[in-house]
């Protein structure tokens, strides 16, 4: 699935009474570390044209017309404040890229995504001060590839409307972003690549409807994680039944295993000539 205009459109309808708001809209603190100065904020990486809405307590401060591209505006004081990006109809704004980079470390929330369709990869790599993503999660949720999307944000709690269904390619993801659990519904059914993905996190259970039938690539996965025995064995007799890939390199941190879960491994290893890289018989 490919994002675009016309779906942002359609993810960015608030449910209830059909309202449409398609902007962009995230939470800045402008005296963080960054490119731009103590009372400004870059919109690193953007493409796009926009329009920039202020705000402080829900008062409009200031407002930035006609932006395009990376720029910087810079507001009355420096402090925290709401940002709202509005595409314009024309060459619309559809993202920003910090890339560990630019003011990354001034973003502290996204509130909502509107109309941000950004497929390319390091998007909020390097977020450190990043806290909060929106209730509404749609743009997450249909997106195919998240590759070092939030690499590196180790404040980053991931919201329970969360579920990645979509995506396939999960390359670095969550690295060293400190996770210590995931949405519940966070299934992950279509995921193929996860090289690194939760590497370097704290997770010790797993969402029970993750089966993960289609993983080819699981080097260094869950590294660094410890999953609950009999959640980490759950998962591999799921893998054993429901995944028919070969060659599988499989990170499973140091989660152990019980007689179930060591049989289910076994087969995995004798039939599919998979490989892992655990803790070992609980």
């Amino acid at each position: 699935m490919s994002l675009g205009f016309g779906l942002g459109l359609q993810y960015s309808k608030l449910s209830g009474g059909g309202v449409f708001n398609n902007a962009f809209i995230i939470e800045v603190k402008t005296d963080n570390a960054g490119t731009s100065n103590d009372n400004q904020f870059q919109f690193t990486g953007a493409v796009g044209d926009y329009d920039v809405v202020a705000k402080q307590n829900g008062v409009v401060i200031e407002t930035f017309n006609d932006l395009s591209g990376q720029e910087t505006i810079t507001l009355p004081s420096s402090g925290v404040y709401v940002l709202e990006v509005t595409p314009k109809e024309v060459s619309p704004f559809t993202g920003v890229r910090f890339n560990d980079g630019g003011d990354v470390q001034k973003l502290m929330k996204i509130n909502q995504w509107g109309l941000f369709s950004d497929t390319r990869d390091r998007l909020f790599y390097g977020a450190e001060n990043l806290t909060t993503l929106p209730v509404n999660n749609d743009y997450l949720n249909v997106i195919e590839t998240i590759s070092n999307t939030f690499r590196e944000c180790p404040n980053l709690i991931l919201s329970e409307s969360i579920t990645f269904e979509e995506v396939i390619t999960g390359t670095n993801a969550f690295l060293f972003s400190n996770l210590s659990s995931l949405p519940s519904q966070m299934n992950l059914p279509n995921l193929d690549s996860c090289l690194n993905m939760l590497r370097g996190c704290n997770l010790t259970d797993l969402p029970v409807g993750m089966t993960l039938p289609n993983i080819r690539d699981a080097t260094n996965f869950l590294r660094d994680c410890t999953i609950n025995t009999a959640r980490y064995s759950q998962l591999l007799v799921d893998m054993e039944a429901g995944n028919s890939n070969n060659n599988v390199s499989f990170h499973g941190g140091g989660s152990k295993y019980n007689a179930a879960g060591k049989t289910a491994r076994n087969l995995l290893i004798a039939n599919q000539n998979w490989t892992f890289t655990d803790g070992g018989e609980a």
